[in-house]
């Protein structure tokens, strides 16, 4: 799925109202409330504009989410199921360094494509105003995708014979995401680089870090007496 915008228009099948797309007509305000938030911010987003991109009125956006509050709160509930559905898996044992490679690039990719990168910014300018949310984004993002690699490193540890507890493999996961994708993470949430304008799974981005989460792959597994 791609988290972005484009002209939404509503049509009333029976006694559902949906666009003519064939969304539901709650879930294309939350696609007009994440673009619109993204862009904006919390403070300057106006209801008005929720409604417009989605086609409906503002009677209709406060009748679905209650406030601009329940809406924001909403929309990034969303943005991150959309986001997580984005996220690579592991399952091929034989390749561990093959594997890890395509997880940390994809999700590095993910994780520095201009839509993710806009909302986390506005959730730390919001920190003040909505304390949870930064640890909402942490726990169902970061700390999903650690529970991945674990699991993943779990079974090619007894794959092999070897042993460790889920601790110990969700402390080697937690290194891995921060040596392979840490430093382009933040490196775009804060500015210091541009983020990738286009959906990764869209158009290509360039390869500007793969060589460099190669090399910490590499690092990492014979840090962590995997790479046998």
């Amino acid at each position: 799925m791609v988290i972005g915008w484009h002209p939404i228009r509503t049509t009333c099948q029976g006694d559902d109202m949906k666009t003519i797309d064939g969304l539901p007509l709650t879930e294309a305000i939350l696609k007009a409330a994440i673009a619109t938030f993204s862009e904006r911010g919390y403070d300057t987003a106006s209801m008005d504009e929720v409604a417009a991109r989605a086609s409906t009125t503002k009677r209709t956006v406060y009748a679905h989410f209650g406030n601009k509050e329940g809406l924001f709160r909403s929309a990034l509930g969303r943005a991150v199921e959309l986001v997580r559905s984005e996220l690579p898996t592991l399952d091929d044992l034989t390749d561990p360094a093959g594997e890890l490679t395509a997880f940390a690039i994809g999700f590095s990719d993910i994780s520095t494509w201009r839509n993710p990168v806009r909302l986390q910014r506005v959730v730390i300018g919001g920190a003040g105003q909505f304390s949870d949310l930064g640890a909402m984004l942490h726990r169902e993002v970061i700390e999903q995708a650690e529970s991945t690699v674990a699991a993943y490193l779990q079974r090619l540890d007894a794959s092999r014979g070897g042993g460790g507890d889920e601790q110990h493999h969700r402390r080697l996961a937690g290194y891995f995401l921060n040596l392979t994708t840490a430093r382009q993470r933040f490196a775009t949430l804060f500015g210091a680089r541009e983020p990738i304008p286009d959906h990764p799974h869209r158009v290509a981005p360039p390869d500007t870090d793969h060589a460099t989460i190669r090399e910490a792959v590499g690092l990492f597994l014979r840090g962590s007496g995997l790479d046998g």
